[in-house]
């Protein structure tokens, strides 16, 4: 089964590279491609590589043509076996015949096939032990910073993730070793700042810097990045899967620049500047950072917020399904039935062709096969800067408040904005301090619509404009509502999907570490059995392979993964259709606040105060 194994390692090897050139080109070849397209698109590449190594049963689909046998002229009582080797799709790979096979194991020492499992094997653990080092550097990072002492900075981050859906906000903490904010941690997520350079940044610098970083947590970027670094690990020999896992970062990173300018495209210069202010650092394992990795990265960056772009919705899903299902399916080319051959004598028996050998088709997980995102996975779709969001927190007399519409971090007093005070729910585009002001002018009431128009500002208490108001935002909120109840979902899906694949993980580690072990043991044995040893190696670790594919089959973790991508996949789509109406309501719903301001000014309605 060692055999097996190397197999599935080098057709996986080979359909990865085709599936990676085949996206690098479309990525190329559409320049109007959205950044989260391109996301996912690279983010299906280590789905490929990952399941198409694990999965063993892909389905078969006999479409290419039958191998037609020769006929031989033996005079004897019986023809030798002919072996006759099947087109795969990477189309190059033959099947050996027992008789080569036979060869390599009578060969004296060690056979190849152990040889390059124990390789793969040591590469992999190299690879573990270097990303274990590098986690356990920035868990280190994490300990010697700061906790944020800043009151009024972590109530407007709280603020803030709540207007983005979130259920509470990450800790804040301030690191000198650090030039750009960082996120860290998919499990226990940690922003940290910059504390050198945090006193010098501008309010409306941190509001973009710490807006990227929130958009991150929504979309559970950390734990779909987890996917394209297993690949990297198991396939540590391949340099196309480590440009798969780098283009994937780099378009995440532009995803969320995106998200970032989507409801203000006048700030995409402040927003570049911001970028450039930044600079490069590397990027922290297991997190992620507003600065680029490398200058190619910032330069492609800036090029995406000078050239804003648009793109279909239907086309954008077409491509992602179109990729997942040619390129990540679990599907086989099989040869049809071939014919039985003709015996060139009337002594001769047929020949019989051996079964053909087709190429690996990765299996994939749809999850990915929307405008995300996204998931978690699981994944949340990259939607406009600040949705409106249902978000809540608890009082101390355990009332309930929710916020829609945009929270902005920073305060700016000549800065158009308003809110509509109804209770405990609000209705608002402005800032934090915004919203407290208008709590202490309604009092114990709680019944006001307060905004500042042109630097002024005015208040205006008719019930018949706080309904037009609540009409206008009745959609914005429902999309809202219907967002986060889809989040919750891939939530739950994502966690599901992170289970089996560390149990699928922990099967093939197993069996793995058993390889490993007896092709040691034959290594180490130098004496006049060395032959023996070997083969007595190759089926010891045969039978762990066989097993550990057995409990996997036994399990059914194959498919109920398989099950989920699907689901995952349909609600991913379905976020994605909702983001983008709530993104239209939400314009519109900003449009005709205004006429309604207007309106209450010209007919007496709004009452002028003084800040």
């Amino acid at each position: 089964m060692i055999e097996a194994l190397l197999w599935r390692l080098g057709a996986t090897s080979v359909q990865t590279a085709v599936l990676a050139l085949a996206v690098w080109a479309l990525c190329r070849s559409v320049r109007r491609l959205p950044a989260t397209t391109q996301t996912w698109l690279w983010w299906l590449v280590g789905v490929q590589a990952v399941v198409g190594l694990l999965w063993n049963a892909p389905l078969q689909l006999p479409v290419l043509p039958a191998a037609t046998p020769t006929p031989a002229l033996i005079a004897g009582d019986s023809l030798a076996p002919m072996v006759m080797a099947n087109a795969s799709v990477s189309g190059a790979s033959a099947v050996a015949s027992a008789g080569a096979a036979d060869v390599l194991q009578g060969a004296s020492g060690p056979s190849w096939a152990l040889l390059l499992a124990a390789l793969w094997v040591a590469g992999v653990a190299v690879m573990a032990l270097g990303t274990v080092r590098a986690y356990r550097r920035s868990r280190a990072l994490v300990r010697a910073a700061a906790p944020c002492t800043d009151r009024a900075l972590v109530a407007a981050l709280r603020m803030a993730a709540e207007a983005h859906g979130l259920s509470q906000p990450p800790e804040i903490r301030l690191s000198h070793q650090i030039a750009s904010p960082q996120l860290i941690g998919p499990w226990r997520p940690v922003l940290l700042l910059p504390a050198a350079r945090l006193p010098h940044m501008a309010d409306d610098d941190l509001d973009m810097a710490l807006t990227h970083e929130l958009i991150h947590l929504r979309r559970r970027d950390l734990w779909w990045g987890l996917l394209p670094s297993l690949a990297q690990h198991l396939f540590f020999f391949h340099p196309l899967v480590h440009l798969a896992a780098r283009e994937y970062a780099t378009a995440r990173e532009a995803a969320c620049d995106a998200a970032v300018v989507a409801g203000h495209r006048h700030c995409r210069h402040d927003y570049g500047r911001l970028l450039l202010q930044l600079g490069v650092a590397p990027r922290p394992h297991g997190g992620v950072a507003s600065a680029s990795p490398s200058f190619l990265s910032l330069k492609r960056r800036l090029l995406m917020l000078q050239n804003p772009t648009s793109f279909p919705r239907f086309g954008a899903a077409l491509i992602l399904g179109a990729v997942a299902i040619t390129g990540v399916l679990p599907l086989r080319l099989a040869a049809m039935p071939a014919a039985p051959a003709v015996a060139a004598t009337s002594a001769a028996a047929p020949a019989k062709p051996a079964a053909g050998v087709s190429s690996t088709a990765a299996p994939a997980t749809a999850a990915a096969a929307t405008a995300p995102a996204t998931a978690a996975a699981t994944a949340a779709p990259a939607n406009a800067a600040a949705p409106a969001a249902a978000a809540s927190s608890t009082s101390q007399t355990f009332t309930t408040t929710s916020t829609h519409g945009q929270i902005n971090l920073s305060h700016d007093p000549d800065r158009d904005a308003y809110v509509l005070l109804q209770g405990n729910d609000s209705v608002m585009n402005g800032s934090v301090d915004d919203l407290k002001h208008v709590r202490r002018l309604a009092g114990k009431d709680g019944q006001l619509m307060w905004f500042r128009k042109d630097g002024k500002q005015y208040v205006v208490r008719d019930p018949d404009t706080f309904k037009r108001l609540n009409a206008v935002y009745a959609p914005v909120t429902k999309l809202g509502q219907a967002q986060g109840a889809l989040g919750e979902r891939q939530g739950e899906l994502g966690e599901q999907q992170g289970e089996l694949g560390a149990q699928m993980g922990e099967l093939g580690a197993r069996a793995a570490d058993a390889a490993a072990k007896h092709v040691n043991a034959s290594l180490l044995d130098t004496d006049a059995r060395t032959q023996q040893a070997a083969e007595r190696a190759a089926r010891e670790a045969e039978r762990a392979v066989r097993q550990a594919e057995q409990a996997m089959q036994r399990s059914g973790a194959q498919q109920r993964m398989q099950a989920l991508a699907r689901q995952q996949a349909a609600l991913a789509t379905e976020q994605a259709d909702l983001a983008s109406q709530q993104a239209a309501a939400s314009v519109r719903a900003d449009k005709e606040a205004q006429r309604i301001m207007r309106e209450a000014i010209a007919q007496g309605l709004a009452t002028r105060i003084e800040g």
